[in-house]
């Protein structure tokens, strides 16, 4: 996946615009909230206002309806010009209040309820202004009483229309209330959905070198010095992996001469080896004149050395081999018991020197394998687990089917691994701390090389955990995969 520039520069300007980007959702769902609350604020003031000067006029208008009646009554009673002047005042009050009110946006019925209270009220100070004090003023307002009762009818019923006004804009708001709840319910849903979804988008970005880099070092850690690695991100990381691939031409370098050194080395230690083994092979058979027993001891003592020196050169050519073998495996059957007995064969010798008995417990009669990188395995295995057995010890020799595989087990009386070796035991030239005082210390690779014939096979070589004295080895080789016709 390729990266814009702008975030391929390097790995904190990858993690800057991850943050940039997976905050910016929760911004913007911020931004959007304040915006609909503060409409729905607004909203709430204009509709508390004219709720407000609504309920007021229309109070007003019946205190007016009122105070005209109070003031034509003490105008038509009183006779008093004075008092008069107060009807026009009223009626001057009340249209200002009524205009006011006019000037709302009301529904029809209150429009209506509003120009016959007009009308009644200009009907009334008509009559009032048109009286000339020569009827009796009492009775005159007295006949006025049900044009009063009427306006003030008309002054509650439109009282009633405000409130009614007042609960429609209530129950409105609180339908926007729910309204915008809503809204940001399925906005804080949807930023938190899509900052949790650029977040996994730049977490996996901000990983994915990381991983590449992480394997990168597993690889180099097995010894896999074959493939380069390949990693794509942020350019520091980038860097990175060049350093990493630099170090592993370098150690493919010095695996390459070590490879050399060790055929230089094996060729050049055989060749007088050789002749060494000769000339005591010579001395032993008499060759040069009969020995004596103090002569023949020494000949002896030579000869073992020479034969142990011989074993280690092999031990050497034979794991630098197994590391750059590329051929496939020579698979075929396998007689297990015959080969668990050529190698006791083989071994007489030493198991008869350190009185060794092998048991060998045998159920499966053939398996499919390379024989002679089996037989290397196995032997490595078995001198193993003589040169650990104590005087008069006994090895451990058992092979049953398991699932999917074979399962072979070589147990030692020895003095076993210490809990701090487990983990270097097949690691090459690695030799634990509880060696046997009475025999030649290894070259620390017949372990390795075990493990390497095993993986060669698919299978695993691996140290078991038990209560007891000794090492339990466990070889496991798979059933080969039937081939489709």
């Amino acid at each position: 996946m390729a990266l814009p520039a702008a975030l391929n520069r390097s790995f904190s300007a990858l993690l800057l615009w991850g943050f940039a980007l997976v905050a910016l959702p929760l911004l913007l769902g911020l931004s959007v909230t304040a915006y609909l609350f503060d409409q729905m604020a607004a909203q709430a003031r204009a509709s508390v206002a004219q709720a407000v000067q609504l309920t007021r006029s229309s109070r007003q208008l019946a205190q007016d309806v009122d105070d005209l009646q109070r003031a034509s009554g003490q105008c038509l009673v009183l006779r008093d010009a004075a008092l008069c002047r107060g009807v026009q005042q009223v009626h001057a009050a009340f249209a200002r209040d009524a205009a006011l009110l006019q000037s709302m946006p009301l529904p029809a019925a209150p429009q209506r309820t509003l120009h016959t209270l007009r009308h009644g009220e200009a009907a009334v100070f008509a009559a009032v202004g048109a009286w000339n004090g020569g009827k009796d003023g009492a009775r005159f307002f007295d006949a006025l009483n049900p044009q009063f009762a009427a306006l003030r009818a008309a002054a509650n019923q439109l009282i009633d229309h405000s409130n009614r006004l007042v609960d429609a804009k209530e129950a409105r708001l609180q339908q926007v209330s729910v309204q915008v709840w809503s809204v940001l319910g399925w906005l804080a849903l949807a930023s938190i959905s899509l900052s949790v979804c650029l977040a996994l988008v730049f977490s996996w970005l901000l990983s994915r070198p990381l991983r590449q880099i992480k394997q990168a070092i597993r690889r180099l850690g097995d010894g896999r010095l074959d493939q380069a690695p390949v990693v794509s991100g942020p350019r520091d990381l980038v860097d990175l992996a060049g350093q990493l691939d630099w170090l592993r031409r370098r150690l493919a370098d010095l695996e390459a001469q070590k490879s050399q050194l060790l055929r230089h080395v094996s060729h050049e230690l055989k060749t007088p080896l050789a002749s060494l083994k000769e000339g005591v092979d010579l001395l032993a058979d008499g060759v040069p004149g009969a020995l004596g027993a103090e002569q023949q001891a020494i000949v002896r003592i030579m000869r073992g050395n020479v034969r142990d020196l011989h074993q280690r050169i092999d031990s050497l050519i034979h794991y630098d081999r197994a590391l750059h073998d590329t051929t496939p495996l020579h698979l075929g059957p396998v007689a297990l018991r015959q080969l668990f007995a050529s190698l006791i064969r083989r071994n007489h010798l030493a198991l008869r020197a350190r009185d060794v008995r092998v048991d060998c417990a045998c159920s499966v009669l053939q398996l499919h394998a390379d024989c002679a990188k089996l037989d290397s395995l196995l032997e490595n295995l078995l001198v193993n687990a003589i040169r650990f057995s104590p005087r008069g010890g006994r090895i451990r020799l058992h092979a049953t089917r398991v699932a999917g595989g074979t399962e072979i087990r070589i147990a030692d009386q020895g003095p076993g691994v210490a809990p701090q070796d487990r983990d270097r035991l097949f690691q090459p030239f690695f030799q634990g701390s509880n060696q046997p005082a009475s025999a030649l210390r290894g070259t620390g690779l017949g372990l390795a090389l075990a493990r390497q014939y095993a993986q060669l096979h698919g299978g695993s070589l691996d140290l078991l955990a038990h209560d007891g004295p000794g090492a339990v080895f466990r070889l496991f080789l798979p059933d080969p995969i039937p081939q489709r016709a």
